[in-house]
């Protein structure tokens, strides 16, 4: 049975999360701006902001962290039929749209629960809040032109929130080399560390890789002096994989890498990858709960190609 053409391409989706905080802790590692184009699919849904084409950030939470996961497309999806909406959804049927992530934020944060750090016992953190208390999210959407709604309860009181959605516009992704790229894995506060100890007054960071100590070697170019921060294997990286046959060195938008900041502070582990064009991308893994992990990564463009 063909589809009408006038009726709008729905979709069926809807999860549950017993700790608001998962979420809340996740988008916090990506807020460096407002826009955030959101995806829904089988597998879990994700984040995407960009600025100015140079620099991406991406969070994923996938189905497993939820204590329920639905998702439907819409029935015939990959047939070649146009109506109100189909632009909405990808060529595996999900469904992507545009959200305001301080808005979706605050309303996470209604019963104020939501900005404690989560994790599992034996990690840094309780699961809990100061006071003890975990507030539940349940998320619904129905596709393109309709709210994104959050109901939660905490204590027995029960509260919704609808946000409006709109259109995404297609962000284009620079095309990162995954054949050939060197591949570093560190503790996120080690990196977290070594980006603060950098110059704030600079406008650029130099990433520079080499087979011999250190490295990894950290710079900022500032108005007053240039500082640098090695990094060293058996030290401080836990794994450096090199395939080049010379150092490598490229420089990158001080602003721009300092987003991921947002991400150290939350993970447990950063890997940083740079390919042989110099895009480089850091990703961070993110407690949940025991066992379960979300993912956030940032990809930088560099000054000069």
């Amino acid at each position: 049975m063909q589809r009408q053409e006038q009726e709008p391409f729905k979709c069926k989706f809807s999860a549950y999360l017993k700790n608001v905080r998962n979420l809340s802790t996740l988008l916090k590692s990506v807020h460096f701006k407002d826009t955030a184009s959101c995806k829904i699919s089988e597998l879990g849904i994700s984040f995407l902001l960009e600025e100015s084409r140079c620099v991406f950030a991406k969070c994923i939470i996938t189905h497993s962290v939820f204590e329920e996961y639905t998702y439907e497309s819409p029935v015939g999806l990959t047939e070649d039929i146009q109506g109100p909406g189909r632009e909405a959804y990808d060529e595996e049927g999900s469904v992507v749209f545009e959200v305001n992530l301080a808005i979706l934020l605050t309303c996470l944060n209604t019963f104020g629960t939501a900005n404690v750090p989560t994790g599992y016992e034996g990690q840094g953190y309780s699961g809990h809040g100061a006071s003890g208390s975990t507030t539940a999210v349940k998320i619904t959407y129905d596709g393109p032109g309709t709210t994104l709604n959050f109901v939660l309860e905490d204590d027995g009181i029960v509260t919704t929130c609808r946000i409006p959605t709109c259109d995404s516009e297609e962000s284009m992704l620079f095309d990162f080399n995954e054949d050939s790229h060197a591949k570093i894995i560190l503790k996120s506060e080690w990196l977290e560390e070594g980006l603060r100890d950098l110059d704030a007054t600079s406008d650029r960071v130099v990433m520079r890789l080499s087979t011999v100590i250190p490295h990894l070697r950290i710079s900022s170019l500032g108005t007053i002096e240039n500082l640098d921060v090695n990094y060293s294997l058996g030290d401080v990286l836990e794994s450096f994989q090199f395939p080049y046959d010379r150092p490598i060195e490229s420089s990158y938008n001080f602003v721009h890498v300092l987003h991921a900041l947002r991400a150290c502070q939350v993970a447990q582990k950063a890997t940083i990858l740079i390919d042989d064009n110099a895009f480089m991308k850091m990703q961070f893994l993110i407690p949940a709960a025991e066992r379960k992990w979300m993912y956030t990564e940032y990809s930088f463009s560099p000054l000069e190609l």
